[in-house]
This record gives C-alpha cells, structure tokens and sequence, in this order.
C-alpha cells in the first residue's frame, strides 16, 4: 500500500471538561514515515492550543513551593546573621555590627494604569472619483 495523503484529528482538553479538535491534512513527502508526520502534527496541534488550565496550575504550585522554601532559608540566614551580629556587639569585637537588611517590599508595585496614545488617520478621498458615476450613459 502506498500512502500519500494523512488526514489527523486530535481532541485535547482545554480545561474544565472542554475539548478542542484539531485536525490536519499533510501530505507524506518521500522517506519520511507515518509515525514521525503523525508525531510531528501532533505537537503542531498541542502548540496551538497552548498549555491546559491543569500545567499552569502545577507551575504555580511549583513556583510557590519554592518561593516558600527560599523564604525559610533566608529566615535560617538572618537569625545566623543577627546572632553573629549580636555576638559581635556584645564582646565589643564590632560595636557597630548591623543587623541583617530586610529584604522585602523592594520593588513599587506596578500601578494598573495604562497609557495609550492614539493618533487617528482619516482616509482621503479619492481623487479620480467624480460625484456622480456618468458611466451609466456611455454603455
């Protein structure tokens, strides 16, 4: 059997209980096999779906478990820092030992307001048009 022609559909979900089906049509050039076009637009339709609701909650998830884990060690490290601080002081090593900077509220948040300049191009008229179309009276 010689086959030229592959016609595909994919269902993937979008996100609560929705479906989209995507299909394509390609033609199968000489030495590539069934498995890699059908591998190849089966990537081509996931990328134009874009990710689920389900991946952006797990890389959210993901990330906030680590921002949580970052917070704990940086908790470790200033009580590390205000000991050694405090150490410093009190034997009269370093009477001007500071404590640890706070490393919070650094940036200003971004405000939701939003410029937008527009300038608006009005069409010119056209030029080679007369008023009233004779071109009725010449046929």
């Amino acid at each position: 059997m010689n086959i030229k022609l592959i016609h595909t559909h994919f269902t993937i979900p979008t996100g609560n209980g929705g479906r989209e089906r995507i299909g394509f049509t390609a033609e199968l050039e000489p030495g590539e096999t069934i498995e890699q076009v059908v591998t190849e637009l089966r990537e081509k339709a996931a990328k134009q779906v874009g990710k689920t609701y389900q991946t952006y909650y797990s890389e959210r998830y993901e990330l906030r478990n680590e921002v949580i884990e970052l917070e704990d060690k940086l908790k470790k490290l200033r009580a590390e820092w205000d000991a050694t601080a405090e150490f410093l002081r009190s034997q009269g090593i370093n009477p001007k030992a500071p404590s640890m900077p706070q490393f919070e509220r650094l940036l200003k948040a971004a405000s939701g307001e939003m410029t937008v300049e527009v300038e608006v191009v009005e069409e010119e008229e056209d030029c080679y048009q007369d008023e009233d179309d004779d071109d009725d009276d010449y046929i």
